[in-house]
């Protein structure tokens, strides 16, 4: 089943891929990744998140996401939450901030795989409010909201350089493929159902069960409402922490 589901992601990506122009850039990410537990089956997500525009010249896009998570077993946890997005823009020879506004529910289903491999599926769905950039006295001010859903499906999986029965400490690789799709009405995005294809590779280390760091090459395609594709090169660190 989950081979089939990976075959399917890549095929996705390929099949569109294959037939598009292509612009190649660079960039950095940094994802600060932080859940709390509360009592009970409850808990709390806080995610800060950093990301540089082209040959990392400046800062493109910062987002702060908060959720609430409820423990239904477990292996699953589902989530509900908000995320805030403020991305440059340039109109012209004016460049500035727009906000987005994103509403979100996800799924974390984990399992082990293979008996060796630490398994994370995600399926999430966002409502999107992007603003539309307006100029007013030449600053660059969010105007009206366009709204727009988009369904996303990650699956990402952890190997230990050191087989242990509950990994608590240690070197990891990390590998995950995400590929992101818009659904209902898509006038207010590229017009097309495929949107993005991500994939993550890299090396982690574990310094307890309640704190890691990553670092990795991520690759994402993202597609424009031309036969245009972006291909972004991305050199990413995530620090993730549970409490």
């Amino acid at each position: 089943m989950y081979r089939n589901l990976l075959t399917i992601i890549l095929f996705c990506f390929f099949s569109v891929v294959a037939i598009a122009q292509v612009e190649t850039r660079s960039a950095a990410w940094f994802s600060s990744v932080n859940s709390f537990r509360l009592k009970g089956k409850w808990g709390l997500q806080f995610d800060f998140v950093l990301r540089t525009g082209d040959e990392w010249k400046y800062l493109q896009t910062m987002m702060l996401r908060t959720g609430i998570s409820y423990k239904l077993s477990e292996s699953t946890t589902a989530f509900v939450g908000y995320n805030n997005i403020r991305s440059r823009v340039v109109i012209g020879d004016v460049s500035g901030n727009a906000t987005e506004h994103q509403i979100w529910e996800q799924l974390f289903i984990r399992h082990r795989l293979f008996n060796l491999l630490y398994t994370l599926h995600r399926p999430l769905f966002e409502q999107r409010f992007i603003s539309i950039p307006v100029i007013k006295n030449n600053h660059i001010e969010s105007g009206d909201h366009s709204f727009a859903l988009r369904l996303r499906y990650l699956f990402r999986n952890v190997l230990p350089f050191k087989k242990q029965e509950n990994f608590s400490k240690g070197a990891y690789l990390v590998a995950q493929q995400e590929i992101l799709l818009n659904i209902g009405d898509k006038s207010a995005v590229n017009g097309k159902t495929y949107d993005q294809f991500r994939a993550l590779t890299g090396l982690g280390y574990r310094f307890s069960p309640k704190f890691d760091l990553e670092t990795g090459y991520l690759f994402r395609d993202i597609a424009t409402r031309s036969s245009l594709h972006y291909h972004d090169h991305i050199l990413q660190l995530t620090s993730i922490l549970r409490l």
